[in-house]
This record gives structure tokens, sequence and C-alpha cells, in this order.
């Protein structure tokens, strides 16, 4: 496994649409060392999720992990979650604040809203499709990574630009509201 680089906001591959991942190449040895090859960057990144775009690969796949992560030290644990060709849901009307980063824009953090609970569907690393209901910061992680493989960035999201922060910033001013 080795670090992808992350391509940054300006980049006009993080605008683009991805395409759908042929179910014929899921299980590849070349697709399989991929994905193996996200992970590894995501966490190296100290990300809470990465998707394909964000590397310069252009297919609908993100994967998503929270485990003793430095950037939020104070979110909640999830385990790592691989999802190919992803669909997302809401369950309800509820919103929450979220204060988002992201791998491709950093150091910056911004205050957007987004669903609170979600039902994800999506094809895993056999080839199988599941469904699963996603709550709190990890239905927040999916809908930023779904976002990316539609080449919608989170400040796009912002009601207002007034909370786009730089990280520093964040932790002094906001972090605490």
């Amino acid at each position: 496994m080795h670090k992808l680089d992350v391509i940054k906001m300006g980049n006009p591959g993080l605008r683009g649409v991805s395409k759908e991942v042929d179910s014929k190449i899921i299980q590849s040895e070349s697709f399989q060392q991929f994905l193996k090859n996200l992970i590894a960057t995501m966490r190296i990144e100290d990300g809470a999720g990465i998707a394909a775009p964000q590397v310069a690969v252009m297919q609908r796949v993100f994967v998503m992990e929270m485990e003793n992560n430095t950037r939020y030290p104070d979110k909640e644990s999830f385990p790592l979650l691989i999802a190919i060709n992803p669909k997302i849901s809401p369950i309800g009307d509820e919103l929450q604040d979220s204060w988002e980063g992201c791998l491709s824009i950093p150091n910056i953090r911004g205050k957007l809203k987004r669903y609170n609970r979600i039902k994800l569907t999506a094809t895993d690393v056999t080839g199988k499709e599941f469904v699963t209901e996603l709550t709190g910061f990890a239905a927040v992680v999916a809908q930023h990574e779904l976002d990316h493989l539609d080449g919608i960035l989170f400040i796009d999201r912002m009601e207002s630009l007034e909370t786009l922060t730089f990280f520093e910033e964040y932790q002094e001013y906001w972090a605490d509201l």
C-alpha cells in the first residue's frame, strides 16, 4: 500500500462528475489495490473519509473511517466503510450543523447543514450490494464524500462564507460553539 497524491481545490478534477465503477473490475487486483491505497491515503492524511476524485480517479467510490483521528478528536468513532457506486437518501428532515474540513482544502473549516440520518446503498469490495443507516458524524462524512463524486465541495453547500476559517482560528474561536 502507498499514499496517493491528494489534489487540491482549483484542480479541475475536483469539479467533474465521476463515472460508475463497472462491476466486472471490482474484484480485479488493480482495483482492490487502488482501494487499499485510498484507505492508506485517508489514514496517513488523518481524514475521516476520502473520495476517488480527490486522488484524480474519476470513479464513484469513497472510503470513510473514524478512529483516533487528530483532526476530529471530539467526534464519535465508526468502522471502515468502503462504498462503491454509492447512493444516499435522507431519513427524515432533521438537519445538523456540521463544521467540515477537507483534505483537498487543507487547514480550512466551514459550517454548513447536513442530514442527521441517511440511508446509504452501495456495493462492497466483493461486488455485493449493501444498505446501511448512518447517523451523526458518519452521516455527515458520507454526504461530504458523495458530494465529491458529483464535483461538489463543502464550501459550495455553505449558506454563508462568514464561518469559513483557517483551522487555527476554528480551534480558537469556533470549536466550542
